[in-house]
């Protein structure tokens, strides 16, 4: 049988019932944005890693080493804030092919750092390694949380209230433009902040914890494949299914103004194309009246898109009329 056959997560599920087996002091295993192990009591440990790979996740025509840096440490940092988190610290494992300088490895470190020193994360340790052809860059993450603020993927419940911060399809439509203009130096100035979306992505991590510490999720993850994607995984582990309204998507003027340049279907970008690395949430309808009494409390705006409902619906983005909008692109897999 062919990895493909059975796709990213099918794999994923294939390794768990093989390897996963139950431990008094793990609360939380694999099948969320980071794992959580009691080390001490009141207090877990969440870990998580990425691994980045080039001509996979990021092409060295469209991102320099600074930048790349930047993104591979915020990544990680992002699944720390889906579960409410504190990044604390870190290691990363490095596989380097010839053809990668010094100096690029020197300008990595630089915005690996800066990463590192806007979230008060540290770097304790890694590896490195030959690479026979390909960069490879490995990063594991540790950071920290009280039992009781955690927020997994598996408690959303029908009639919950769906909301999402920030805006939608700036990374997508990014990329498009990096590809349709064949690298970085060639972009034209107008369309510099969705490429700096793409390339620079933030992690939401003092989001995160606004809406951990006041207990306001039901249910959260960051959107790192995809909007259908990754609510997806919040209705499987929940045994939910979704309803998401077309209209009330946040686009930013940038996505509005150019998206029509590129693709003739804008909204797939905003729901399939990945890497905003946003934060999805479900709200019980008795906590929708806090999570909007406290919105000036965010560094980035929060729009409810969408409501939770039975199971047996599936997920359904609707149109103004409330007809079903087909999307071309549900979101990314690895195998796929």
């Amino acid at each position: 049988m062919k990895i493909k056959e059975v796709g990213e997560f099918g794999l994923i599920e294939r390794i768990k019932t093989k390897l996963a087996f139950p431990h008094q002091d793990i609360i939380k295993g694999i099948g969320d944005d980071a794992c959580a192990i009691e080390t001490q009591k009141g207090r877990l440990l969440l870990s998580t890693i990425d691994a980045l790979i080039e001509d996979v996740h990021f092409d060295l025509r469209f991102t320099s080493a600074y930048n790349l840096g930047k993104k591979s440490l915020a990544v990680n940092i992002s699944d720390i804030a889906a579960m409410g988190g504190t990044p604390r610290f870190f290691l990363v494992s490095l596989g380097i092919p010839s053809k990668i300088s010094v100096e690029f490895i020197d300008e990595f470190v630089t915005g690996l750092h800066e990463t590192a020193n806007s979230f008060q994360t540290y770097v304790v340790g890694g590896d490195t390694s030959f690479s026979p052809e390909k960069l490879n860059i490995n990063i594991t993450l540790l950071g920290e949380a009280f039992p009781s603020d955690v927020i997994y993927r598996d408690n959303a419940h029908v009639g919950d209230q769906v909301f999402v911060t920030g805006t939608l399809g700036d990374s997508a439509l990014g990329l498009e433009i990096l590809m349709n203009r064949k690298g970085l130096s060639r972009v034209e100035e107008r369309f510099k902040d969705l490429v700096e979306r793409h390339c620079n992505p933030t992690p939401r991590v003092a989001e995160g914890r606004l809406i951990a510490e006041n207990r306001i999720a039901s249910a959260m993850i960051d959107i790192s494949d995809g909007i259908i994607s990754d609510l997806g995984h919040i209705c499987e582990q929940s045994k939910v299914g979704a309803k998401i309204w077309l209209d009330k998507l946040p686009t930013s003027e940038a996505f509005q103004k150019h998206s029509h340049e590129f693709t003739d279907r804008p909204m797939d970008l905003a729901l399939g194309g990945g890497e905003d690395y946003e934060l999805l949430f479900t709200v019980d309808r008795g906590n929708v009246d806090l999570l909007n009494r406290m919105k000036n409390r965010f560094k980035t705006k929060v729009t409810h898109i969408g409501e939770v409902v039975e199971p047996n619906e599936g997920i359904a983005v609707l149109d103004n009329c409330g007809k079903r909008y087909v999307v071309g692109k549900k979101g990314f897999d690895h195998f796929l």
